[in-house]
């Protein structure tokens, strides 16, 4: 019987073993959480066959999914290099920093162990096992950063075939990249824009519920997970920073349009952005 080890059963891991159930019912699923209530609604849903904390019978699994911040995947990464893995296990993860999780997992690689890094490009603000859907994914984009050619890689995709996703093979470099661009830096961007909102309307708090749709929209992302938001940060820093540095650019070059009155610029600009953003959905 083939069995699935996965780590971490909030969000997006319950979302993975929600995909994996529907799919293939007949697959053995153990869960692994530091929350007793979430291992003990896992189990009351049906979700996962067994439950226990830390690496709790991952040497037995035929796949292995850490689905933990990625302060924790590293972590586990290093405890399961330290374990005898059964054959032919396949290993992958759903941070979403791909350097650093690579890095760490090269002990396993150089051994011979299957490692595929992943990242599932789409999520909620909303956080916890019972966040989780089985189409929390579907129709977006799903990142593959194999280790071993192509080694493993058919099978996770069919593992993983539930999510009905579109599959991107990439290194891990080129990941880190434009996630830090259409992932970090806007959470940068919503967080800063409710601190300074919050500031402005620090004596009167009431003011905050005037807000419409669109800067509900702009910062609806800063409702995010602060644990595992600070650990991107600390992982993706010098991308992050790098891309901040372009856009506080393109935002000084806008003060100043708006400053001088400069229409014209200010027309182009918003023109472009305009074009640009309807792109997206088409």
């Amino acid at each position: 019987m083939t069995t699935v080890f996965v780590k971490g059963l909030g969000l997006i891991g319950s979302t993975l073993i929600r995909a994996i159930r529907q799919k293939h019912p007949q697959y053995r699923i153990v869960g692994s959480d530091i929350s007793t209530a979430t291992l003990d609604f896992a189990i009351e849903q049906g979700l996962i066959d067994d439950a226990g904390t830390n690496l709790y019978q991952a040497d037995q699994a035929d796949f292995i999914i850490l689905a933990g911040p990625v302060s924790a995947i590293v972590k586990d990464l290093h405890d399961l290099a330290q374990l005898e893995l059964k054959p032919g296990v396949i290993i992958t993860d759903v941070g979403s920093t791909k350097q650093t999780i690579i890095d760490a997992a090269q002990p396993l690689i150089e051994r011979g162990d299957v490692f595929i890094g992943g990242h599932p490009m789409a999520g909620s603000h909303e956080s916890g096992i019972q966040a989780g859907r089985v189409d929390l994914f579907k129709d977006a984009y799903y990142f593959l950063i194999p280790t071993s050619g192509s080694k493993g890689v058919s099978e996770l995709k069919d593992l993983l075939s539930g999510l009905n996703v579109n599959w991107y093979l990439i290194h891990a470099r080129q990941h880190d990249k434009i996630v830090a661009q259409l992932s970090h830096v806007p959470h940068v961007i919503a967080t800063a824009l409710m601190t300074q909102s919050a500031a402005t309307f620090k004596d009167h708090r009431e003011l905050l519920k005037l807000a419409a749709g669109g800067f509900k929209s702009t910062t609806r992302i800063a409702k995010s997970d602060p644990t595992m938001w600070s650990a991107i940060m600390h992982n993706n820093r010098e991308l992050i920073v790098q891309q901040l540095d372009e856009y506080l650019y393109e935002l000084q070059s806008l003060r100043q349009a708006i400053t001088a009155d400069d229409q014209e610029k200010l027309f182009a600009v918003f023109s472009k952005a305009k074009a640009d953003r309807e792109e997206l959905d088409h």
